[in-house]
């Protein structure tokens, strides 16, 4: 119940551009791996291999930190939820051009081609069956769209 609350607190002060999220530089691979030991009991619980792979040199970037940990637990999260138990999940931090990159993959069960274009639209849920099933809100997406750029 707290984690929703504090969740609807942030997306209000999103929504009202009242965040003042402080932006500071940080190693972005170590703030994944720090993520993926959060999680490590679900992980556990579902005994999942996961693996982190830091693919390039990639320099500190200077965002909402707070922010970005958000984005990666709630993706992970749902990465670890809607893969089967004993399946695979791979997470990749880099760097091209001039962008931090993080990405998840998993073989779990996906999201249908036809709801991948509301993928960021507020408190949708692919499926009402399935959400009963898995719990969660929708609520985090939102993070995604927010300072993920290096100075």
């Amino acid at each position: 119940m707290a984690k929703l609350v504090t969740d609807l607190l942030a997306l209000s002060r999103y929504d009202n551009n009242e965040s003042k999220e402080p932006k500071e530089e940080f190693d972005l691979g170590e703030l994944v791996k720090q993520c993926q030991d959060k999680v490590q009991l679900e992980i556990g619980k579902k005994h999942h291999t996961v693996e982190c792979f830091v693919t390039a040199n990639v320099p500190a970037v200077y965002a909402d930190k707070e922010g970005i940990e958000r984005v990666v637990l709630n993706i992970l999260t749902n990465s670890i939820k809607y893969t089967l138990d004993g399946g695979n999940i791979k997470i990749y931090v880099g760097f091209v051009y001039n962008d931090a990159y993080i990405k998840i993959i998993d073989n779990g069960i996906g999201i249908p081609e036809e709801d991948l274009t509301r993928i960021f639209d507020r408190f949708y849920r692919v499926d009402i069956a399935r959400s009963r099933e898995m719990g969660g809100t929708g609520l985090r997406t939102i993070y995604c769209k927010r300072n993920t750029r290096q100075k």
